[in-house]
């Protein structure tokens, strides 16, 4: 036998042995080593397919500024929120997925953690990651994300109105329903299996009426304990539905403020950005945070573990979340920036507001759950 031949294969094979472990541990040597790495091994990458469910007009400008700028190429896809999540789990068991970076939000969040199939810790990673929201940073949707949601905007609830005839809008939520009191039918909000403000108005009322909102967090599960006085809350609706105005939509609950059939409404912050600059509503509007609190959070990105250009699709994140860039979304689409040490040009609520007024949303499983309640022991009763 020749020695030397025998000597030559074994070192080859040991060669493309730890050639393959070297392909194989590169993509976690993103999380490790330093950034400008990761900045050439994503223009080596030279794409990544971003999928997201709403803002495309936003995000393919950005597209085209990324390709500009590094020469890397991203295919925005724009689909259902609950399909981008499901088609990323479904697809978790794969060793190779279709997906590099998507938007993250909705109750569909947890389905996405259960699965395992997000790639990082990328807070801390991503440049500049400590400059975005800590909360949103750590938790969303009630979950804990752990830092591998990077947040990319921020979206709050609060009441919409028109000043002039709203002067002194109620703060508390005892000052809340004596203005309603005094106002019947005069306070819209949407049917919360329609869209999410209807969502922060029905979850503000569980919360004042019950007392101790903290009773939710952290839970991964409903725990039927925790909802059994919930029948308190569909009985106060119920006895003052006269008081109030349920709409269709979010965009429905300002287009009642804008034509003066309600004085004040539950509104997003984005929604209203987006209506005031269209011209939808009118110019006078106020948006704030009552004191007895409303809640928001915001949506993040995401990698998944199996995505097939990981580098592009971190470069592509922290890009999102540069300050020029987060400007640029906010005077777009309306969500607010993800970064606190900058304010955009939409900046309906005071930062301070935010912080003081704004909550938590409770987790998901209690959200479906209050969602499917509200329906069935009010809308249909």
């Amino acid at each position: 036998m020749n020695t030397r031949r025998v000597f030559l294969s074994g070192a080859l094979g040991v060669a493309a042995l730890l050639g393959a472990m070297t392909a194989a541990q590169a993509a976690d040597d993103y999380l490790k080593t330093p950034w400008d790495r990761v900045v050439e091994a994503a223009k080596a990458e030279g794409e990544l397919t971003y999928y997201a469910w709403w803002g495309e007009e936003f995000w393919r400008t950005a597209a085209k500024d990324f390709e500009a700028k590094y020469g890397i190429k991203v295919n925005v896809v724009t689909g259902d929120r609950p399909a981008n999540i499901g088609k990323v789990v479904a697809e978790a068991s794969s060793e190779t997925g279709t997906i590099d970076a998507l938007l993250v939000g909705g109750v569909e969040l947890k389905s996405l953690l259960d699965a395992k199939a997000l790639y990082g810790p990328l807070v801390g990673v991503i440049p500049e990651s400590d400059k975005l929201d800590g909360k949103l940073s750590k938790v969303q949707e009630g979950y804990a994300t752990n830092g591998y949601l990077v947040p990319v905007y921020r979206n709050q609830t609060g009441f919409v109105y028109d000043p002039e005839k709203v002067p002194n809008p109620p703060q508390s939520w005892a000052e809340f329903t004596a203005w309603l009191d005094a106002n019947p039918g005069q306070f819209a909000f949407n049917d919360p299996s329609k869209g999410g403000s209807g969502q922060a108005f029905v979850q503000a009322a569980i919360i004042n009426i019950l007392g101790d909102g903290e009773r939710y967090a952290g839970d991964t599960e409903l725990d039927e304990k925790k909802v059994a006085d919930w029948g308190k809350v569909w009985d106060w609706f119920n006895a003052n539905q006269d008081k109030f105005t349920i709409t269709a939509s979010n965009n429905d609950s300002l287009d009642r403020v804008n034509q003066g059939e309600v004085l004040m409404a539950a509104a997003w912050d984005d929604d209203t950005s987006v209506s005031l600059a269209k011209g939808t509503l009118f110019k006078r509007a106020k948006l704030y945070i009552p004191s007895l609190g409303m809640p928001g959070g915001g949506d993040s990105l995401g990698v998944p573990a199996n995505a097939p250009h990981k580098a592009a699709a971190l470069l592509w994140i922290a890009y999102l979340v540069e300050a020029d860039v987060q400007k640029q979304m906010n005077a777009t689409i309306g969500s607010y920036l993800a970064r606190t040490d900058i304010a955009g040009e939409n900046a309906l609520i005071p930062e301070e507001q935010r912080q003081k007024n704004g909550r938590a949303w409770i987790p998901g499983a209690y959200k479906g759950y209050f969602i499917q309640e509200f329906v069935a022991q009010v809308l249909q009763k």
